[in-house]
């Protein structure tokens, strides 16, 4: 869904790079919002009717969404599509790639699995260690794979663009930090701090505001200098809010942590609009699904080892602490360390991703020769 709702955004926008700059801004503050609003919502859920609530909640949710999309979203790509266009959009759907898809998932699930187990099983236990080989070995089929396929579902040739190939690594870091990092927190404020399941709730809400804020701020940075300067600022942003936040530990005044949960999400949300925007620009019209596809794909990939490496980490400290779970702030303060490193890494590929990229090929307006758009297109 995430691909799709972003490829259909890209057609809304046409060639205007700063409409579309707002517009992934919007479009990330409202996925931010609804990430930063889960352990909320998910807290009270839990206080009021139990665990099952917040599976059970998703129903009208989804419901809502296929009402949308059956409303809104039409059925073609484009409507005034000349018949040139549907027959070169017709060729380009050429069918899915199932050998890729399945080596694809047995390499990420042989890998989360792997680090999951890691640290109670030991590196060398037979379980973990085949797991990491099975997932090196998939990944290479994979790749020689994509390689020979008809119709891959990763075109190898988009990472020869360097400005997608840093800005697919970048929302890698950003994705394996945050989702890794707010796992722990959240066993942080409940085991650490002895806060209940909906106080800890309630504390991430300031990160909601932060990334409301800073993602609708992104998109206005953007139109006017270009998506290197927001993702090395917002890099820079979030790595600081990681490193003072490696310094808490159960006795911090909570509103010091709240100065954070601030910080954090502020970086964030000025650096993935302008990530997603710079993925966008990268690529062909017509390889916008594909590309938001891979950006999508990578940043969960990232995000599922994150909370899987974090979490492997924050119950490792806890198995060895005396006081059991009440040391879980030592896995937060290396899963804090990490983050921070990853984030610098984040910062050197922001360096190198073009402040104005812009498609092979497209022209970045309406002048050498090519005919206005239409109101419709």
């Amino acid at each position: 869904m995430l691909p799709n709702s972003l490829a259909l955004l890209n057609q809304a926008c046409g060639h205007d790079p700063k409409l579309r700059a707002r517009a992934v801004g919007l479009w990330t503050a409202a996925g931010a919002v609804a990430i930063a609003a889960g352990p909320v919502i998910g807290g009270l859920l839990i206080a009021a009717f139990g665990w099952r609530a917040i599976f059970l909640v998703n129903l009208p949710i989804c419901a809502l969404g296929l009402f949308a999309t059956f409303a809104w979203v039409p059925a073609s790509r484009s409507a005034s599509s000349s018949s040139h266009d549907a027959a070169r959009d017709g060729a380009a759907m050429r069918g899915i790639d199932p050998s890729g898809q399945m080596l694809a998932i047995v390499a990420l699930t042989a890998f989360t699995g792997a680090v999951i187990e890691w640290r109670p099983l030991g590196f060398m236990h037979p379980l973990v260690g085949g797991s990491f080989v099975l997932a090196l070995i998939a990944a290479c089929a994979f790749i020689v794979s994509e390689r020979r396929a008809h119709a891959p579902m990763l075109p190898l040739a988009l990472f020869g663009n360097r400005t997608f190939s840093a800005a697919v690594l970048f929302g890698i870091c950003v994705n394996l930090t945050y989702y890794g990092v707010v796992f722990v927190l959240s066993l942080y404020l409940q085991h650490a701090r002895g806060e209940t399941a909906l106080q800890a709730g309630l504390a991430f809400l300031p990160l909601t505001g932060g990334f409301l804020i800073s993602n609708v701020a992104s998109g206005w940075v953007v139109g006017r200098l270009g998506v290197r300067v927001p993702m090395i600022a917002g890099a820079i942003t979030a790595a600081l809010g990681y490193g003072l936040l490696h310094f808490a530990d159960a006795a911090s005044p909570l509103w010091t942590l709240l100065v954070l949960f601030l910080l954090i999400p502020s970086g964030m949300g000025l650096a993935v609009p302008a990530m997603t925007t710079a993925v966008l620009a990268s690529v062909d019209a017509k390889r916008a699904g594909t590309a938001s596809a891979v950006l999508n794909t990578a940043r969960q990939a990232g995000g599922a080892v994150g909370v899987a490496l974090f979490g492997a980490l924050a119950s490792a400290a806890a198995a060895a602490s005396a006081t059991g779970a009440a040391h879980i702030v030592t896995g937060l303060k290396a899963s804090t360390l990490i983050s921070a490193c990853l984030l610098l890494i984040a910062l050197v590929l922001a360096c190198l991703v073009h402040p104005q990229p812009h498609a092979h090929g497209r022209p970045r307006n309406a002048a050498a020769g090519a005919r206005p758009a239409s109101a419709n297109e």
